[in-house]
């Protein structure tokens, strides 16, 4: 007998298994008007396997194309028998989606069998519903997918908004994603529009109040939205985003979603994780990515991005930033920090030492509300081309273990409102001056030399008292000259 000279025998049954021990994608097909629904009669065991076949866009081979075929456990198939006698190799075309009027009888065939309830087993003698370690109990009413999923919770606080699709008996088999206002009640929907992040913070510029009336500025915080998941409100009138039959799905058995849809007015395109992590591009070409757990970024090679508008970065950890080369940046605008603790800066940690380099272009103000304390291994060399001026509310006091300089090209002022005091330890204190010394006091002026005073004049010495001048010596008074006057007139 030669396949098919006698003709193709066509069928339409269930898929029961998909477990093929060689993996060619295979499934086992309980055959509508061939096979029983009696389990015991005929077990899940004892159908053949059918080939799916693929599309010519699907090479099918040494690993190319797309494989498995994606046919679960429940769906209703299409295909013939290439033996048309024998009936042992089906062959499966296409797939017929339906509206399930009964909930599934798992005592019988032509149901999924993955179930609690259900009596079928594989070659192993293992329940399907325990391949892959499903648990049945959280399973709906009509069919457990997606797997592992779970109901829906109102649990807003805690956010454990499940997978579960909602299709109930009496529903289309087309993803409620793909039939327009369905979609809302989806529950991957449902998760993303009740965990939408609202009211972001982002940076302030610094309110400084006491050093540049310029820089005074609102410092409250301002915020943006993560936008609504299909690009539009939940009200939006119209509502324009995934009407039938436009918007074109693919949703995987343990929940995965894509979604490429034509809508006018509310074309997309979506991709999301079971676990909630999406990407979604959106009708007017803004892209929202939401990543629910870590998020991992390697280029091999350069990265070059171009934003021609704004960026508000918010991390509400820690961040750390390793840069192994040079680091450049180049702000055309102000260059404004706000920080709200410490900052920590350290130049040339390498064994070589680094240096650091500033130049300001117009003013330098800084406000310190407390203490300054500043450490220079070496020189300290400051070169100011005008004028200094300090105003020092406290005292001064400094300590010089070298030498003390000061030059001045120009007046040297010095003004004490109280005492003021030259103190030489074990040196010489020497006044100099290259025109006129003037010694004024106010008051009393004691000159006091604990051994010799010695005066010496190049010319004349003059000295005028206002009424008493007294001299005592407990030794001898020389006076000596070429001539002493005393009261010449």
């Amino acid at each position: 007998m030669h396949m098919g000279l006698d003709g193709f025998v066509w069928f339409v049954g269930v898929v029961e298994d998909r477990n093929d021990p060689d993996q060619l994608g295979r499934v086992r097909v309980r055959c509508v008007g061939f096979h029983t629904p009696n389990l015991t009669a005929l077990p899940t065991s004892d159908l053949p396997w059918a080939h799916v076949m693929h599309p010519t866009t699907d090479p099918a081979m040494h690993g190319m194309g797309n494989s498995p075929s994606f046919l679960v456990e429940g769906t209703w198939v299409v295909g013939f028998f290439r033996d048309a006698e024998e009936k042992q190799q089906p062959t499966i075309i296409g797939t017929l989606p339906g509206v399930p009027k009964n909930s599934a009888d798992f005592s019988k065939g032509f149901n999924d069998p993955r179930h609690k309830e259900s009596t079928q087993v594989n070659d192993q003698g293992i329940k399907y519903y325990a391949v892959g370690g499903l648990n049945p109990n959280e399973y709906g009413e009509y069919g457990p997918y997606p797997l592992g999923a779970r109901v829906d919770t109102e649990d807003e606080e805690q956010g454990t908004f499940g997978r579960f699709s909602g299709h109930t008996v009496g529903e289309s088999d087309t993803s409620r994603l793909g039939r327009g206002s369905a979609a809302e009640t989806h529950g991957a929907v449902v998760r993303r529009r009740k965990l939408k992040r609202t009211k972001v913070i982002t940076a302030a510029k610094p309110n400084l109040k006491s050093v540049s009336d310029d820089l005074k500025v609102d410092d409250t915080p301002p915020t943006w939205d993560e936008p609504h998941p299909r690009g539009l409100k939940k009200d939006a009138d119209p509502y324009t985003s995934g009407k039938y039959p436009y918007n074109h799905t693919f949703e995987s058995e343990s929940g995965h979603l894509m979604e490429i849809d034509d809508t006018p007015g509310g074309e997309r395109l979506h991709r999301e994780h079971r676990s909630g992590t999406f990407e979604e591009i959106h009708p007017d070409g803004s892209k929202m990515v939401k990543v629910v757990g870590d998020n991992y970024e390697i280029i091999a090679g350069g990265s070059n991005v171009l934003i021609t508008g704004d960026v508000n970065l918010t991390i509400e950890g820690t961040k750390r930033e390793l840069i192994k080369g040079d680091c450049i940046q180049e702000i055309e605008g102000s260059h404004i920090q706000r920080i709200h603790k410490n900052q920590q800066i350290k130049v040339g940690t390498g064994e070589s030492g680094g240096n650091r380099e500033e130049e300001i272009r117009g003013n330098y103000s800084y406000n310190i509300k407390n203490n300054v304390k500043g450490y220079v291994g070496e020189d300290f060399d400051t070169l100011i081309e005008k004028n200094e001026s300090r105003t020092i509310n406290g005292y001064f006091d400094g300590s010089i273990v070298g030498k003390y300089s000061i030059t001045t090209l120009a007046d040297l002022s010095m003004s004490a409102k109280d005492n003021m005091s030259f103190t030489t330890v074990s040196g010489i204190t020497t006044m100099k001056s290259g025109s006129t010394l003037n010694i004024k006091s106010a008051s009393a002026m004691t000159l006091k030399s604990e051994t010799t005073l010695t005066t010496t004049v190049a010319t004349s010495w003059t000295g005028t008292v206002g009424t008493t001048w007294t001299h005592t010596s407990t030794g001898i008074t020389t006076l000596n000259g070429s001539q002493i006057q005393l009261n010449p007139d």
